[in-house]
């Protein structure tokens, strides 16, 4: 594929151009020359001639040579920003289990330091889980979102309905998973997670380029949103409300692929980081909030 504002070069021009490098006219013309009696040409023709080939030619080799050496610097610049990704991928994927490996040894400290006083002990699990800091099972709906057949994610001029006019509007957006996990809290979800990324208070979920980020990590599509809530209530309360009627409107209007399933049992993982914050009572009688 070629890139905005690059220009397309035949090889075929350039082979053209070394095998034959004078135009037929010009050999038509000395074939008239010579069949009327005058010579094919003057006395600097065959130099001249040879030299005009020789340039022809030696331009046409260093043009491909040129094309050539471009290609390749594009392809390892290419090479080289991929394993350069992955390579941040893998570094994330570590940190993150180290993050969950210091979470379960600071959850065995706490649990020694209110071992006596059980009332304090269920407050910190209570808020520990509301906070998204445990990981939970539970009955809830699972939605998964995926590009409409014929988007191309991977054409750069293909931006999602993000971006405003003229982009594709068959891709998934940031926009819709917004919408939709604010469905869904106002729905009555208790816990939410997009593709295993846990959504807590501080959670964003926003577009860069053509990669959706939740928590600042790069997801791939389909997109799974996995919400817990009550049984009796939480999934016709999304089916139902905004929610329901958003996810129809992806379908029927944009062609974007929507699969929806109630289930018993769901899990979703604990929230990767997580930020304390508390505020704090200033002369004046107002609050500051604190990191």
């Amino acid at each position: 594929m070629t890139e905005p504002g690059e220009r397309r070069y035949s090889m075929t021009l350039l082979t053209e151009m070394l095998e034959r490098p004078l135009d037929p006219g010009y050999a038509a013309a000395a074939e008239r020359r010579e069949q009327s009696g005058e010579p094919r040409g003057g006395r600097l023709a065959t130099p001249l001639a040879a030299l005009g080939a020789l340039l022809i030619g030696l331009t046409g080799t260093v043009a491909a040579v040129t094309l050539s050496g471009a290609d390749t610097s594009a392809s390892r610049s290419r090479s080289d920003l991929i394993a350069r990704v992955e390579a941040k991928r893998v570094a994330a994927e570590r940190l993150s289990t180290e993050v969950a490996n210091l979470r379960a040894e600071v959850d065995a400290l706490e649990a020694r330091s209110v071992s006596g006083d059980p009332g304090r002990s269920a407050e910190i699990r209570a808020l520990t889980a509301a906070a998204g800091g445990v990981a939970l099972e539970g009955p809830g709906v699972r939605i998964i979102l995926d590009d409409a057949p014929g988007s191309d994610p991977a054409d750069p001029n293909a931006a999602p309905r993000d971006a405003g006019s003229g982009g594709d509007t068959g891709r998934v957006s940031s926009r819709d998973l917004q919408f939709v996990t604010n469905a869904l809290w106002q729905a009555g979800a208790e816990a939410v997670a997009i593709n295993g990324q846990r959504l807590s208070a501080t959670s964003a979920i926003r577009f860069a380029g053509s990669a959706v980020l939740v928590n600042f990590r790069p997801l791939e599509r389909p997109y799974t949103l996995t919400a817990l809530g009550p049984p009796g209530s939480f999934p016709a309360a999304f089916a139902d409300g905004e929610g329901g009627r958003y996810l129809s409107t992806l379908r029927s209007t944009f062609g974007i692929r929507v699969d929806t399933v109630v289930a018993r049992t769901l899990r979703v993982p604990a929230a990767v980081t997580l930020t304390t914050r508390y505020s704090t009572t200033l002369d004046n009688g107002t609050r500051k909030d604190d990191t």
